[in-house]
């Protein structure tokens, strides 16, 4: 699966919309992540190169992303400084917008055993039907992760990419975009999580293990090593609220 292929997947798995450039795809990813939390009003951008690479775009295509969500008013662009979130109000362009929002009013126990459920029948799908392709993607996302250790929103956004990769390979597009609600769950406080001495570097590690479990064909280890992940995420949650 190429890069534009995983895009296109991204969204119109989500509801047959048309083909797109793969430069309105990245439009939709940045408002994305607003949407969900990544990103929040006052927030500098990730440089083009750093986007580029957690993307698997080119800076070309970034730069006309960013041109476009500037001129709708929801990043602003300065010469000579950091592009910024301007407005959190992003309608239209984030897919799934209304869903990320409505996913919020769930318990955090009752999202993280709907995680559980739903990402080990993904994973155990993904493990026999990822392409080889795909397995390239999620070794470059996670040289882009090692890359961000010491910047958790672009940690987050190759997290994102990451595991909605998986996702998508699983070939079922109905349970993929559960899975993909699930996981915006409360983005915004993953933040803070994320910005704990260690938490990025675990986060890798945990990835690596998922990756070599579907580069094994084995869906136990894949369902598993994915299983130590999310309830990873679940407890380290739970200690921030608590």
């Amino acid at each position: 699966m190429d890069v534009r292929a995983m895009l296109e997947d991204d969204v119109a798995a989500l509801g047959g919309a048309p083909k797109k450039s793969i430069k309105d795809f990245v439009v939709q990813k940045i408002a994305t992540f607003i949407a969900t939390g990544i990103l929040k009003a006052g927030d500098p951008l990730p440089s083009e190169r750093e986007l580029a690479s957690a993307l698997s775009v080119s800076r070309e295509t970034v730069r006309g992303a960013i041109l476009i969500l500037s001129t709708h008013g929801i990043l602003s662009v300065v010469h000579g400084t950091r592009t910024v979130v301007a407005s959190e109000d992003v309608g239209e362009l984030a897919v799934q917008a209304a869903r990320y929002r409505d996913i919020a009013a769930y318990s955090l126990d009752n999202v993280h055993e709907a995680r559980l459920l739903i990402e080990a029948q993904v994973v155990r799908a993904a493990a026999l039907k990822m392409e080889p392709s795909t397995f390239d993607y999620l070794r470059k996302s996670i040289a882009a992760q090692e890359a961000a250790c010491d910047d958790p929103v672009r940690f987050l956004i190759c997290d994102r990419e990451f595991h909605t990769a998986i996702y998508r390979s699983s070939g079922n597009a109905v349970l993929a975009d559960m899975a993909a609600d699930l996981y915006s769950y409360l983005l915004s406080h993953r933040r803070r999580v994320v910005s704990q001495p260690g938490s990025i570097a675990t986060s890798i590690a945990d990835h690596r293990l998922i990756l070599a479990g579907l580069e094994t064909r084995d869906p136990d280890a894949a369902a598993a090593a994915f299983a130590i992940h999310e309830t990873r995420i679940y407890t380290t949650t739970k200690l921030l609220f608590s």
